[in-house]
């Protein structure tokens, strides 16, 4: 439930996966996060859906996953962009 909030920093290699029981529209927001992130949402297929890049910390605004997903997955921000992961 925690997620990745109150951290002050992530090592690069690190991140936070999310596996929910059924697959649904899943929504995060950054309260209380201190770091950027890139959120990865992904469906029951492991495709990814939708990526929120370089989010805003402390920011209370939704992030929608934009469709059914199962997992999501928490990474530095940039990390996407540096690995060549897209939607």
């Amino acid at each position: 439930m925690q997620g990745l909030m109150y951290r002050k920093s992530m090592d690069e290699n690190r991140g936070m996966i999310f596996i929910f029981l059924q697959a649904e529209e899943h929504s995060f927001w950054m309260k209380n996060t201190f770091i950027s992130l890139d959120i990865i949402f992904a469906d029951a297929n492991k495709k990814i859906i939708k990526i929120h890049k370089h989010t805003t910390p402390h920011s209370t605004k939704s992030l929608p996953s934009g469709g059914p997903t199962l997992y999501v997955v928490e990474v530095n921000a940039g990390y996407t962009d540096k690995y060549g992961i897209n939607e």
